[in-house]
């Protein structure tokens, strides 16, 4: 793979969505979804290597799924990428992305 190249597509969104990290809880929309991250529009936004733990709505359930902030814009919002977790698993299955119990990556 080359590098900055993503290895699973993005759906566009927007979904439903909140983030948490050290500013606390903000609620945000969700957009350029895939199984391993995403971007995360907000008016607050972490520094780049903060974990956070991002909270979307996809096909009707709620994955809470623990991220790394991998870049952030200062008017937009910030990308993540997920870490390993049943959760980051279950979102990959529901996307058709992985099979259950297959680690994303």
């Amino acid at each position: 793979m080359v590098s900055g190249q993503r290895q699973h597509a993005r759906q566009p969104g927007p979904y439903e969505g909140a983030w948490k990290g050290s500013p606390g809880d903000e609620k945000c929309r969700i957009t350029a979804l895939s199984p391993s991250g995403c971007f995360v529009d907000s008016a607050v936004a972490p520094e780049p290597g903060e974990s956070v733990t991002v909270s979307v709505v996809f096909g009707g359930t709620r994955f809470s799924l623990p991220a790394d902030v991998v870049y952030r814009d200062r008017v937009q919002g910030f990308g993540v990428r997920f870490q390993p977790s049943d959760q980051a698993r279950a979102l990959a299955y529901a996307m058709g992305a992985a099979e259950p119990g297959r680690p994303v990556g």
